[in-house]
């Protein structure tokens, strides 16, 4: 029913205006004090509450809502003003946005035929990440890399 199939536009919006929904939620309650910053439950209690199996048949824009909302359920609010942690930080909202913004795009970084704007940013992020260092004019090279 979503798009790419033909008269798919009006359920494709409704299903995505409900996930940015349920996101925008998370994120507002990520950063309330009163909530926890972990509803934590062990792995067998999740599995026998919940059914985590992968289907033969797809389903419904309805589970797949349901299951968006149960897994942020079961989140680590890492926005959460009392989460600490060694190798994660809070909830950048402009990275947030970058996220969905890059996530949209559905682009690869191959080339500049490919991805004109991301490979522009990538170039001069670098070079002024170059400049920092004290690179003279932020000669050099670089690429992003995941990881």
């Amino acid at each position: 029913d979503l798009l790419p199939a033909c008269n798919g536009e009006i359920t494709t919006m409704s299903f995505l205006q409900d996930v940015v929904d349920i996101l925008l939620q998370y994120v507002v309650k990520s950063f309330d004090r009163s909530t926890k910053v972990i509803d934590f439950h062990y792995p067998n209690e999740l599995l026998q509450e919940y059914n985590w199996e992968l289907a033969d048949q797809p389903q419904t824009l309805e589970e797949i809502l349901l299951n968006c909302r149960t897994t942020l359920k079961y989140a680590i609010k890492t926005g959460h003003p009392r989460y600490f942690n060694q190798l994660s930080t809070g909830l950048d909202m402009v990275g947030l946005a970058a996220d969905w913004l890059t996530s949209a795009a559905n682009t690869n970084m191959f080339t500049y035929e490919i991805a004109p704007v991301f490979v522009l940013l990538e170039y001069v992020t670098l070079r002024k990440m170059r400049e920092m260092v004290g690179w003279p004019g932020g000669c050099g090279d670089g690429i992003f890399s995941p990881g």
